[in-house]
């Protein structure tokens, strides 16, 4: 019996000693107060590794330089090498196209929204109907879910926010006086982001970037614009158009008794 009492308290204290050792390992890897020294790393995880600076020399290379050149007729991720003029007419040979047009454009104003060190005034391709309603898809798609469909900030997720979305209705982005009111603002916000709003240039090309500055401008237009401001072919087409039957919502269901009440009612009876 006091064997069995002497083993099972060594065994205790050897797993006290051995918890204490585990707590004194830890909290040296955790300093409570301000240091110089780098912390203790238990487990690096690759995360410093021996690597070159950026245009350092070395002699590694025949040549001594760290950066290192592509491989001839090496292509790109997400290109594609191709004759522009055998491919001209194949559907699927079209985004690439677009994008050794704008790889190889130098106009700041369409592709920077700038002209010299500030933004463009007016939008500096031409603007189609066409074009509008390509920026609508793009603005439905990227966009309304924080701005909301109609540009005013109530998007989807707006209600979360504790900064709400921009209202492109506001003074803000309508006033020609505002530097924020201008298309080339509205193009680099877009592409770059601002503030707590990312960027959306991986997402949205130079041109759909203008398309939806068209359509942001539209939506603009159609609170400010009076039905005798159109003409009587647009007029006659927004009469024709059906407006959508609004939708009925269904009664509350009428709230299910908690068990504690239906057993406090079934005592009573």
């Amino acid at each position: 019996m006091n064997t069995s009492k002497g083993t099972m308290r060594y065994r205790a204290l050897r797993a006290g000693a051995i918890a204490l050792a585990a707590w004194s390992v830890a909290a040296g890897g955790c300093r409570g107060d301000r240091s110089s020294e780098p912390p203790r790393r238990f487990f690096p995880d690759m995360d410093y590794q021996p690597r070159w600076n950026f245009q350092a020399d070395t002699g590694f290379f025949e040549d001594g330089s760290t950066a290192r050149v592509p491989d001839p007729n090496a292509v790109a991720f997400g290109r594609a090498r191709f004759d522009p003029n055998e491919y001209a007419d194949r559907p699927w040979a079209a985004s690439f196209l677009a994008q050794r047009k704008d790889l190889l454009a130098e106009d700041d104003a369409v592709y920077l929204g700038k002209n010299g060190e500030d933004y463009v005034d007016y939008i500096p391709v031409p603007v189609t109907a066409e074009r509008i309603r390509r920026g609508q898809e793009r603005f439905n798609i990227f966009c309304a879910v924080c701005h909301g469909y109609e540009g005013d900030g109530k998007g989807m997720v707006a209600s979360n926010f504790i900064a709400p979305p921009a209202d492109l209705h506001a003074d803000l982005y309508t006033d020609p006086i505002q530097r924020t009111a201008r298309d080339g603002y509205i193009f680099e916000v877009i592409r770059n982001g601002v503030r707590n709003m990312p960027g959306y240039a991986h997402s949205i090309n130079v041109q759909d970037a203008w398309n939806i500055v068209m359509y942001v401008r539209a939506l603009q237009a159609s609170r400010v614009t009076s039905l005798d401001e159109l003409s009587q072919a647009d007029r006659d087409a927004l009469e024709g158009m059906e407006r959508p039957e609004p939708v009925e919502q269904a009664p509350a269901e009428s709230p299910t008794p908690l068990e504690g009440d239906a057993a406090t009612s079934g005592g009573g009876q």
